[in-house]
């Protein structure tokens, strides 16, 4: 399952500097802006878990105070060349399935990415990385929190970070352009659940570079295992099969690091 954190502090629901957040309405949902705060994930998810917000309501962070990624893994590329943006989802899909929110976010990114970007080949890497194909370097990530209640997904917090300036998005207009493209991209990728989590893993699944190819994952809490990667299941789990045609399911907190070999 992916990561679940407890509830935050008063400073991450308030932001720096104290006062309620305003909401204004843009792109036809709810959305939040800081200039500064803890994180957008840790906003979003207070807004979600303890005032009820909407499916497709974002934050967005002009400067985090604590830019962390799954696993606590940093993003370093400076605020002033990054998007940072949380939203909040509403999965309808048992507990069990509820890995597949990071297709969903990833699948969004990637594609609200593509709206504006045309001049490069991009992919998702598994669980949370957008990638620039011929380099394989990473040009934007995604964490998703799930928010977990009595048999039922109450809610799924999707944080976006993207790299402005790999991808000559850092104009204000283009900035601005990608904010309105991703959040819509990620609410249509979001509606397919609505039929079930098959069609939003096999979307991903096709724009996945790792399908089809020989990798080596280390594992949490320790260990290592080989194999190729097949797809992935309606859990959201990847399906990676072994030289003996074995298939072994990985979730996202059974990861620690992933390499294509």
């Amino acid at each position: 399952m992916a990561d679940r954190p407890s509830d935050p502090p008063h400073e991450q629901m308030s932001g720096i500097g104290g006062g309620p957040p305003e909401t204004v309405e843009r792109y036809g949902r709810p959305i939040r802006h800081f200039p500064v705060a803890v994180s957008a994930g840790a906003m979003a998810g207070a807004w979600a878990r303890q005032e009820g917000a909407p499916a497709g309501a974002a934050v967005v962070v002009d400067q985090e105070i604590s830019a962390l990624g799954r696993i606590g893994r940093t993003w370093d590329t400076p605020a002033a060349s990054t998007l940072t943006l949380a939203m909040v989802l509403r999965p309808s899909v048992a507990p069990e399935q509820a890995d597949v929110s990071w297709l969903v976010a990833g699948l969004g990114l990637l594609r609200g990415i593509e709206a504006l970007v045309s001049d490069r080949e991009l992919a998702t890497w598994w669980p949370d990385d957008v990638v620039e194909v011929a380099s394989r370097e990473v040009v934007a990530t995604t964490k998703v929190d799930i928010q977990l209640g009595p048999g039922e997904v109450r809610a799924a917090v999707a944080t976006m970070r993207v790299d402005l300036a790999r991808l000559g998005l850092e104009e204000p207009q283009a900035r601005e352009s990608l904010l309105e493209a991703l959040v819509n991209a990620v609410d249509d990728v979001a509606h397919t659940l609505a039929d079930g989590p098959e069609a939003a893993a096999a979307a991903y699944e096709r724009r996945c570079f790792l399908v089809d190819r020989r990798v080596k994952l280390r594992l949490m809490p320790k260990g290592e295992t080989r194999g190729t990667v097949r797809a992935f299941d309606r859990g959201g789990r990847l399906e990676l099969a072994s030289a003996t045609g074995m298939i072994e399911r990985i979730t996202v907190d059974m990861l620690r690091s992933l390499e294509a070999v």
